[in-house]
């Protein structure tokens, strides 16, 4: 965990997230996404994206903080789970 991200994580934990907490959330859903589009398998609609940002949301929350581990564990959750919502 970057030392940014760990000072913010007791406040985004409180409920109150700050602007380094968005940041990389951000960051984690716009790379998932171009991950997803490189890969060949993009996000078709509005809601695969909804689910993603959630996913994202959840994995912080959870303490996964690292820009790069977080897009890749989201890309690979929100991908199963349309996976298995096609079934």
């Amino acid at each position: 965990m970057n030392d940014s991200a760990q000072q913010f994580l007791p406040e985004m934990v409180s409920g109150i997230m700050s602007p380094v907490d968005l940041r990389v959330m951000r960051d984690a859903v716009h790379d998932a996404l171009l991950m997803a589009h490189d890969a060949g398998d993009p996000l078709r609609t509005v809601g695969d994206i909804e689910t993603l940002g959630r996913v994202v949301l959840k994995l912080y929350a959870a303490g996964l903080v690292d820009p790069a581990k977080l897009a890749d564990a989201a890309g690979t959750m929100t991908g199963v789970g349309l996976i298995h919502s096609l079934r």
